[in-house]
Formats: C-alpha cells, structure tokens, sequence
C-alpha cells in the first residue's frame, strides 16, 4: 500500500497538480482569512472558488473528509477547459470538524484505463456546531450542572472539619503521594490513552481535562464503605479542590494547548477557565465559613442536600439526556475502551504507588491508606470537568469534549459496586469478630463516677467501675459480655 501511495505521489507531481507554481485555488465567498468555515446543523452554504492552471484542460473533484460531518450537496467534479471560478454547495450534518478537499486530474476524454485522482495540497476546514434548539438545551444543562456543583461544594464544606485536616496534614506524605497521584498521575493516564487510542482532539482533550480534576464527593463515601481512611480522604478531596485552581490551568495551558490541540487553531479562554473554577470554589468558602459560625445552619444543609442532589440527579437523567442525545452517537468503541480504562489504569497505579509510598513511611494502617488513595485517584469530580469544557472550548468542541467525562462516570462506579457488595458479603458470612470479655473492658474512674457504675471483681471482691459507650437513654444495655451485677 505504501509502494502505491508513493508511486501515485510520483504521478501527481509528474503531471504537475501539486506544484503550488502551476495552479492557484482561492475561495472566493463563505471562508475566512483562515480557510475555515463554522456552519450550524442542517445547514447548506454555496463556496465560491477561483481556480487557476498551466495544466488546463483538466477536472477538479470536490470531496469531505468526513461525510457523517458534512456532505457535498450537488456535483462535486468540474470540468475546466479554461481557468474560471466554481461553486461548491455544502450541507451541514453533525457537530465536529472536517476538511474540504480538492484531487485534479487531467484526463477528460475518459480514454485512459485509470482515472488518477492527484490530491491537492489545499483544504478548507469546515467545522459544524449545534443548532440553536441544541445550544439553548446545552445551556440549561450546563446551569442545571453548575447549581448541582455549587450544592455539592456548598455541602463538602459544611462536613468539612478543618480540625481533621490540620491532624491529617501533620503527617503528609499519605495526604502528599495522594496529592501526587491525582495530579500527575491521573492527567498523564488520561493523556496516554488517548494518544494510544488516536483519539479526535476534542474527545482526548475531554478525558484530559476529566483526568486533570480533583477528585469528587463519592469517593468519601466509598472509602467509608470499604473501611478505609476517611479523614484522610475528605482531606484530600479538599486539598485537591484548592490546589485546582491552579493544576488544571497549568495543566490545559501546557499539554492539552500545545500536545493535544497543536495541529489545530484554537483559541482557549483561560480567564474563563480560571473564573469558573473560583466561582465553583466559592460555595466551599461558604460551607466552611456556615459550619464554623452556624452549625445549626450546616446540619440543614446537609439535611437538605440529598432531597436536592435527587432532584438535580433526576433532571441529569431525563432533561440532561434530552439535551444531549447527539452524545450517544459520539459515543464509539474507542471512546467507551477510554472510559473504562482511563478511572481502572488509575486506581490500579494510584494504589501501586501508595503501596510504595507506605514502604518508606512506615503506615501503622496500611490497608486503608493504600486503599483510600487509590479510590481519591480514580474518582474525579464529573461536574467540574463538565463546566470547564462548556466554558473553555468553543463550540463545537465544548459540546464533544463532554462526552468524555459522561463516559468516565458511567463506567467509574462499576468496580467501586462490585468490589463493595463483595466486601459486605465477606464481612457478614465470613469474617468472624471474637466477642468481648470482661477483661477487654478497661475501668475508666472518672466515667464510672459520672454514670455511678460499679461491678464486683469476681477475683479480688473488690468493687470497679465499669464502662460502656455514651447512652442516649437508660433503657439501652450495655455491649455484650459485660457483667449485668452492679451497685449503684
């Protein structure tokens, strides 16, 4: 194929077609300064293009690099038998980019046995948006998720207690190689894979932002499920949170600008990026502050916030769907292979590394902060990623690069479930805690005296007090295994 390729590149250049000195192709109307064109869905424009050759008589064959993008509505051959202009009429599809592209060849008669078609070394890029129905629809979605974010801030930092973060920080380096995994590790998973994959730079850039978030609220609550650290997970969901602000400009600025985007004229507002991650960071402000000076307020918060997080997640499955069915055609085998592999690659590493970390730090409880960091690597925060990619990217690539993190949270909880009933079924019929004796319970004086209990050791006849946990009411018993005899 390649042997073909060259010897067809040796004909063209033989016959002339590609020598930029023998023939001119100019667009006349419908393209920019830039050779590029934005059409909105269904569509039709009319291009007219001056064509001008040493090589006349020939034909010019107009073709789309991609036709589920947009499509050559008409005649796409002209014959010329003099220089002259052409028209071209194009027909809007679907959102994303594609080229419009131009093969000359010399041969009118039709008496040669091959029709040779030289390609041009000209395109014009045309790139397809929504229609104005889909973008107002994109935009409610897009408040829907940012009121649903702001809540969830709003509640991470009413239950945030900086009293357990300042204890976490004092001994860094699990809270630091967490910090690390998610920050370096995710992104450049993220980054991998969709080079390996060749995705569209739209849909890599969605998993890159997606893999350059911080991570979401759900992994406190499967670390909690799974008995791992929670005060060290909380902590680095905050942490990660703060330290966004800056990683994931840094980040978008330096690989997914100048990598990811390099072959292609883009322009990212990163004020805009920027502004939305502080105004996504406020309502943590807030919570903090609110828990701080009203804890009654905080507890209403919390109290409110799964009846709302219901409605909104709801709204996310039925209005979010409407609004996005054209994400289910974006949503091909490779795409869906990135989703899975993308959050399963990172708690596979992110737990490898805290496995090698806690080699050199000596952790008490290993288990759980192995565990915990690799869950805070895994879980991103979708709704932050899904923001910054509405109000960074242009369209269309705003409304593609969405896909990628809608991917990544459909596929995410997949193992966390499966691995959390397996943890349950394991914990309840197979793994057995020895009852409590009397000597596990150790005497606690000034307790004993508050709640005016005592038990005769059955050893030295001496009277000891005895503890249990704080009661709500006198009616509850004490644990199992304690003596029931006692003065008072």
């Amino acid at each position: 194929m390649l042997v073909v390729n060259i010897l067809l590149a040796v004909l063209c250049l033989s016959q002339g077609f590609v020598r930029s000195s023998a023939w001119t192709l100019t667009a006349e109307n419908g393209f920019d300064h830039k050779n590029s064109v934005l059409m909105v869905e269904d569509d039709t424009m009319t291009a007219v293009f001056n064509f001008t050759s040493s090589e006349i008589p020939l034909s010019i064959r107009v073709m789309s690099s991609d036709t589920e993008i947009f499509e050559i509505d008409g005649e796409n051959v002209h014959h010329f038998t003099s220089n002259g202009n052409f028209s071209v009429s194009l027909k809007a599809l679907f959102l994303g980019r594609a080229k419009l592209e131009f093969y000359a060849n010399k041969s009118l008669d039709k008496t040669t046995k091959v029709d040779e078609w030289c390609k041009l070394n000209v395109a014009y890029d045309v790139v397809v948006k929504k229609n104005s129905e889909g973008e107002m629809l994109g935009k409610i979605f897009t408040g829907i998720v940012i009121v649903l974010v702001c809540v969830a801030n709003v509640a991470m930092g009413c239950k945030t207690d900086l009293q357990v973060v300042k204890s976490t920080l004092k001994k860094p380096i699990a809270p630091i190689t967490g910090l690390s995994s998610q920050f370096i590790l995710m992104p450049l998973i993220s980054f991998a894979v969709g080079r390996a994959l060749n995705l569209s730079p739209a849909i890599a850039f969605g998993f890159f932002a997606m893999g350059a978030s911080p991570g979401g609220a759900a992994s406190n609550i499967y670390t909690f499920l799974l008995d791992g650290d929670v005060s060290l997970s909380v902590t680095m969901t905050f942490i990660s949170t703060v330290a966004s602000l800056g990683l994931i400009p840094l980040w978008l600025y330096t690989v997914g600008v100048k990598v990811i985007y390099k072959d292609i004229d883009i322009q990212i507002p990163f004020l805009n990026i920027i502004t939305s991650l502080i105004g996504l960071l406020i309502p943590v402000g807030i919570g903090i502050l609110i828990a701080r000076k009203k804890p009654r307020w905080a507890k209403f918060i919390l109290k409110l916030v799964r009846p709302i997080t219901v409605i909104f997640v709801i709204l996310v499955f039925t209005f979010g769907v409407y609004a996005n069915l054209y994400v289910f055609k974006l949503m091909e085998p490779l795409t869906l292979l990135s989703g899975a592999l993308i959050p399963y690659c990172s708690f596979a590493f992110g737990g490898l590394v805290a496995l090698i970390a806690s080699r050199f730090a000596n952790w008490s409880d290993r288990r759980s902060k192995i565990l915990t960091i690799a869950i805070e690597t895994g879980i991103q925060n979708t709704g932050i990623s899904i923001v910054l990619l509405q109000t960074s990217l242009p369209p269309p690539d705003g409304d593609i690069g969405i896909v990628a993190p809608i991917v990544c949270s459909i596929f995410t909880p997949i193992p966390m479930v499966i691995i959390i009933l397996t943890y349950e079924i394991y914990k309840r019929c197979f793994r057995k805690e020895p009852l409590p004796s009397d000597n596990d319970f150790s005497p606690v004086v000034a307790e004993s005296e508050k709640n005016g209990v005592a038990i005769v050791d059955s050893q030295s006849s001496s009277v000891q007090p005895l503890t249990w946990e704080k009661m709500s009411n006198s009616s509850e018993s004490p644990k199992l295994g304690q003596d029931t005899n006692h003065t008072e």
